[in-house]
């Protein structure tokens, strides 16, 4: 028997990276998984590997969370086929890395679009949903960026701070109806998105990027970059009955280098 046998669970970002890793373990623990992203290829890829591996059959739906027009259509469909969504894991989300001085409308706009307003689309689609049946789980991933601000990363934290706010205002107002949203804070993590910013900031800082992974093991106490199973985990964990008293929260998944 596992922890969500018998529930649908909507991955977005599920095409790579963290919510690659999110999918395989709603899977694992009995959720029927829709897999959301932009990449098809990266989708498909996820499904395969969830078959492959834990034995479990997941769909996958092409979906641009900027697009409010698409992400209605997409949430109406798979509810229709799928069944009603009660786990919701939103794991879409872009970084670059550019000076504040240097940036451009275009770095902020893309920041934003993914990572604050996609959210705010899917939320906004799939939580009222959840609220008209009056019961959902769901889990945002944010950032230990969305706790500090950093050099290079104004616009990134900016999205990052944006989405706690909208975790916090809306797990307020549907708390009475049986819907619990909380955050996850995930440090430097081993991802595609992570291979490419330390090339970026090996560039920026003129060293070698594989001395850029060495200084987030540095800076990180545990001693280790964070692993998408960590953040999976503990995104488990809030949508288990043994976080039932859990919502509006912003938990660190970041081994110990932010501690607030």
């Amino acid at each position: 028997m596992g922890e969500f046998d018998g529930r649908v669970a909507l991955v977005t970002g599920g095409g790579s990276g963290i919510g690659r890793q999110v999918a395989k373990h709603f899977a694992r623990e009995g959720a029927t998984v829709l897999v959301t992203d932009v990449s098809v290829e990266g989708g498909e890829e996820t499904v395969a590997q969830i078959a492959a591996e834990e034995d479990k059959t997941a769909v996958f739906a092409k979906m641009d969370v900027t697009r409010a027009d698409e992400v209605a259509s997409v949430v109406e469909e798979l509810s229709r086929s799928m069944g009603d969504i009660s786990l919701l894991l939103v794991c879409a989300g872009v970084s670059s890395i550019v000076p504040f001085l240097k940036m451009t409308e275009a770095d902020w706009d893309f920041n934003m679009d993914v990572n604050a307003k996609g959210v705010f689309l899917v939320l906004r689609e799939v939580v009222a949903r959840m609220a008209e049946r009056g019961r959902g789980e769901v889990v945002v991933i944010a950032s230990a960026a969305s706790k500090g601000g950093g050099p290079n990363l104004a616009h990134y934290c900016a999205s990052k701070w944006a989405v706690l706010g909208l975790v916090q205002s809306v797990a307020r107002e549907v708390a009475r109806k049986g819907v619990r949203v909380n955050a996850v804070c995930p440090g430097f993590v081993r991802t595609p998105m992570q291979d490419r910013e330390v090339v970026w900031e090996g560039e920026l800082r003129g060293i070698d990027p594989e001395e850029v992974r060495r200084s987030y093991v540095e800076h990180t106490p545990l001693g280790r970059v964070c692993e998408p199973e960590d953040v999976a985990d503990v995104m488990v964990f809030l949508c288990s009955d043994k976080a039932r008293f859990m919502t509006g929260q912003a938990v660190n998944v970041t081994g110990g280098m932010v501690m607030h």
